[in-house]
């Protein structure tokens, strides 16, 4: 993780806003994890959205990590 996006990070998670749920030290790896296990939860909701957008997720890293075709498609407007 860069300085910057670190330093963007660590604000939104001792904020507890969108991020609270993620630990203080998150690799690209847990993010992907994160965002797998809250659309397998149904959850694509803001927290999902951002922890997507924050770390620049792509649509084949979450098909590769299990996601359906369905749930790529509910979230195209965020995935790059």
């Amino acid at each position: 993780m860069g300085k910057a996006k670190k330093r963007n990070f660590q604000s939104c998670v001792n904020s507890g806003t969108a991020m609270g749920a993620l630990p203080s030290c998150c690799s690209r790896e847990d993010a992907v994890k994160f965002v797998i296990k809250n659309i397998k939860a149904n959850n694509l909701g803001g927290q999902t959205k951002d922890v997507i957008s924050l770390f620049g997720i792509t649509a084949e890293e979450l098909a590769e990590a299990g996601a359906a075709y369905e749930d790529l498609l509910a979230l195209r407007a965020v995935l790059i």
